[in-house]
């Protein structure tokens, strides 16, 4: 079977559009609202146009036997999404799927309910979806497709970037933001300290408008932390990560305290 790289990056970015489309709607309709699924901020899941690109290559030359494509998307797919799970707990330091409740599971990151439906997808795919996608490229100007393919490829690259360092940076703005709180504490009690044993002064004014500072800076991060951690949340419901976690049972004390 002979494959040039125009091809693959082409099926990678159909696929993955296609797979955001049925995963994102999928998800809206099981929590009533729209959302975003997958890592990056763009219409794309890079995990399932690389999944297609397994099954297009591993399975293609056996679809005369549905069965066997069966087995092997079965297999190959659940091996590719234990991989995918490994390395997102190793470089994000967090869990983003965990089928443990599920009663057949390998380590949380794979299960039997999910291989079945690699199975099934394979064939499907196989049988159907990349017959129908082969057979609407080759309706498209090769020039046109190339030309897409470049400016995709670009806002790819560009979103992942940006997708990532924002996911990266979510520890790092955790760990400011404790930074800020243990500075406010200790304006705090230097202030009290003042009231105490001096009185009112210009000193202890200073001090307190550094406080106001740096609680409107808190302010400031605590909303962007909560909007990357709700968006990741909502595409990954059953996502761990124990500073996500302490992240957000702080914010909801913080708003019982202000109710």
């Amino acid at each position: 079977m002979e494959i040039n790289v125009i091809e693959i990056l082409t099926y990678f970015i159909v696929y993955s559009f296609l797979g955001w489309v049925i995963e994102s709607s999928y998800k809206s309709i099981l929590q009533r609202s729209l959302i975003n699924s997958g890592f990056l901020y763009g219409p794309f899941c890079p995990i399932y146009g690389i999944g297609a690109l397994i099954m297009f290559m591993f399975l293609n030359d056996f679809k005369g036997s549905p069965f066997l494509v069966f087995c092997l998307g079965f297999f190959v797919l659940s091996v590719w999404e234990y991989i995918v799970g490994v390395l997102l707990e190793k470089i994000f330091k967090t869990r983003y799927w965990d089928y443990s409740h599920h009663k057949y599971n390998l380590q949380g990151r794979v299960c039997l309910t999910n291989s079945v439906f690699w199975g099934i997808l394979g064939v499907v795919f196989i049988t159907y979806i990349h017959p129908f996608v082969q057979l609407m490229l080759s309706k498209v100007q090769q020039n046109y497709i190339l030309y897409a393919d470049i400016i995709l490829s670009i806002y790819l690259l560009t979103d992942m970037i940006i997708s990532i360092v924002k996911i990266k940076n979510i520890d790092v703005k955790i760990k400011k933001l404790d930074e800020i709180n243990n500075k406010i504490k200790e304006r705090l009690q230097e202030i009290k300290e003042y009231s105490i044993n001096i009185g009112k002064t210009n000193k202890e004014e200073h001090l307190q408008s550094l406080v106001d500072e740096l609680r409107k800076q808190k302010d400031r991060m605590q909303r962007r932390i909560y909007r990357n951690v709700i968006r990741l949340r909502k595409a990954f419901p059953s996502m761990k990560s124990e500073k996500i976690t302490e992240f957000l049972n702080n914010k909801v004390e913080i708003k019982k305290k202000q109710d």
